[in-house]
């Protein structure tokens, strides 16, 4: 049975993050706080950031990752 401090270094991880960033974490908050950094840092949101500036263009693959194009192609 897994601590709390583990289950949230497991979370930590399906979050994208790595486990060597958290390994040395022995406290509750501390954890948490490493969590917050790594959502608020787009950890969890593989979408290019976007604004009006964008309107118009398209969402594609790009290199195995989502970026913002002018087209469909390449």
């Amino acid at each position: 049975m897994d601590t709390t401090i583990d289950a949230l270094k497991n979370l930590y991880v399906a979050c994208g993050g790595s486990e060597e960033t958290v390994e040395d974490l022995v406290l509750i908050p501390d954890m948490i706080n490493a969590l917050a950094t790594l959502i608020t840092g787009g950890a969890l949101n593989p979408l290019p950031v976007v604004d009006s500036e964008d309107n118009g263009k398209v969402l594609k693959v790009v290199e195995g990752e989502w970026a913002v194009g002018t087209d469909a192609v390449g």
